[in-house]
């Protein structure tokens, strides 16, 4: 196996935020960027799923997605956050946040870390990207078999599903 060591991932402590019904953009920034930076690097859509779920909120309606997007969209006209719209396999278009990949404007671009309590598909593909350099740069013969089931050891996954499969090839199709 080769010696790749990921950051741990961290997990924001979550604490009551404004209920997203009802919250002021100034409310809104201030729970996302605590957010941010604890777990950015990450998908938009996760981002408004655990601000929502720490607001009170199980599901979060159009509206309040449509109010989650205008405050993030408006953070980024100022600089706050920067939002990065990658070719995700698993949305239609670009206006869908799960290929927004959103960080504060301090933050690195990438930050390779262990899967902690996100999913494989909530892994920005630019992530991806780095670990799959990292692997290719360690060994520049390793094929596709290979780097798939690197990738899957390193975040401690047992089985290729068709997800894991999709977005791996999307990586290497759009990266090398």
């Amino acid at each position: 196996m080769l010696d790749i060591k990921l950051n741990p991932y961290q997990e924001w402590q979550t604490r009551p935020v404004a209920d997203p019904r009802r919250a002021s953009p100034v409310q809104f920034m201030d729970g996302m960027s605590e957010i941010l930076a604890a777990q950015g690097p990450m998908q938009a859509l996760h981002l408004f799923q655990t601000y929502a779920k720490a607001g009170g909120l199980m599901k979060i309606t159009a509206s309040v997605r449509s109010r989650f997007e205008r405050v993030i969209l408006d953070a980024a006209k100022k600089n706050t956050v920067i939002i990065e719209r990658e070719n995700d396999t698993e949305v239609e278009d670009d206006s869908d946040p799960r290929c927004w990949i959103v960080r504060l404007a301090d933050q690195e671009k990438v930050n390779m870390r262990a899967l902690g309590t996100r999913s494989f598909a909530e892994i920005p593909l630019s992530e991806l990207a780095a670990l799959v350099l990292e692997l290719r740069c360690a060994d520049e013969f390793m094929g596709r078999e290979e780097i798939a089931r690197s990738i899957l050891s390193l975040y401690g996954l047992q089985k290729l599903t068709a997800l894991v499969q999709r977005r791996l090839d999307r990586v290497l199709k759009e990266y090398f």
